[in-house]
């Protein structure tokens, strides 16, 4: 060890050393007294301009039943393109989350509102005042498309609703939507019915080719049991038109029917069999979607502070200040000796 480092601290001389940078300070004074200050002044008008916000997060899983049992992709890009990929479905969730046409879709779902059912956009717009008698007001069961004007205010909500929206996965795969707004019951009711939106919508285009095979199906049912219904009331006039006839010949116009019925029946019987496929082909499409964790009151909220933001940011510009003073000192001195040494050696 050297003997500076043995040397103890002497708090005498430090104070003698900082002597003449504390007399600068007295003299400049109001430089950090003025950035300290303005910082202050500056961060307590921001965080007074703040609002109150209400915090809401809602988890749910999502599982596909067909994936359980259905062979997939060896390559997990063609297993995310084709859709059997968990990921890219969870992935597609999230994406239909941030739709400004399901958020829209969202906004105008009925809700009970103090003993009323009313649009969700409605309760957004009695927070800024608007009431019943406003053209702005909806009307229950608003379609896009009817007004332009009211379709504009809705786009304009719906891009001010994704400013402080999130929709993101966690590792273990549980689906997470976050949404942050001045009112507590609006922040808790969107959050509640965007995800039955976004999950309608979800399971509707999954099931729609499902769907559309029971149609399809069932018409085909529909349509063979009306001609089979006609062809066994033909056999029975026949029967009664036939009745004591002696002659074998006059029973052939009954037994074409009779054959006619039974190849009827045989395919009556496989569309049925067809339609209850296409059923548990419906059932096994299914996506399966829960909460895990729901929204409950009272919810986190972010108040302003802007007297606490004051003081700290104060503070802060109460060294800058000083720092910027003690700095300048600094760096004169530096360039003062740099100018003697310069002289020296040029003597």
């Amino acid at each position: 060890m050297n003997e500076a480092a043995k040397k103890p601290f002497n708090l005498f001389a430090f104070l003698k050393q900082i002597k003449p940078y504390w007399r600068v300070l007295i003299r400049r004074w109001y430089v950090p007294v003025s950035l300290a200050a303005s910082l202050a002044v500056y961060s307590w008008y921001n965080e007074n301009q703040k609002q109150l916000f209400f915090s809401a997060q809602i988890t749910y899983m999502l599982e596909d039943e067909i994936l359980n049992g259905a062979p997939t992709a060896a390559n997990p890009l063609m297993a995310a393109i084709t859709g059997q990929s968990p990921t890219s479905n969870k992935a597609i969730m999230n994406d239909l989350a941030f739709s400004n046409l399901l958020i829209e879709y969202t906004l105008l779902r009925t809700i009970n509102a103090n003993g009323r059912q009313i649009p969700l956009i409605n309760h957004l717009l009695k927070l800024q005042g608007v009431d019943s008698t406003n053209p702005a007001w909806f009307p229950v069961g608003y379609k896009i498309g009817q007004t332009p004007a009211k379709d504009e205010l809705l786009r304009s909500y719906s891009n001010g609703i994704k400013t402080t929206f999130k929709a993101t996965s966690k590792e273990s795969g549980l689906l997470v939507m976050n949404f942050s707004y001045g009112d507590a019951f609006f922040t808790k009711r969107f959050l509640e019915e965007h995800l039955h939106t976004i999950s309608d919508f979800y399971i509707d285009k999954r099931m729609d080719r499902a769907n559309m095979l029971i149609k399809a199906t069932t018409r085909r049912r529909d349509s063979l049991l009306a001609v089979l219904q006609g062809k066994e009331y033909g056999a029975a006039a026949i029967q009664d038109q036939g009745f004591g006839t002696v002659m074998k010949r006059a029973n052939v116009p009954q037994i074409q029917l009779q054959r006619d019925i039974n190849m009827l029946n045989a395919q009556y019987a496989e569309s049925l069999a067809a339609m209850n496929a296409a059923k548990m082909e419906l059932e096994k499409k299914r996506p399966f979607i829960a909460v895990v964790d729901d929204i409950r009151f009272p919810l986190d909220a972010t108040y302003p502070e802007p007297y606490k933001k004051g003081i700290i940011f104060g503070i802060l510009g109460l060294f800058l200040g000083i720092a910027l003073v003690v700095g300048a000192v600094l760096g004169k001195e530096v360039i003062v000796k740099q100018q003697q040494a310069f002289r020296k050696a040029s003597a």
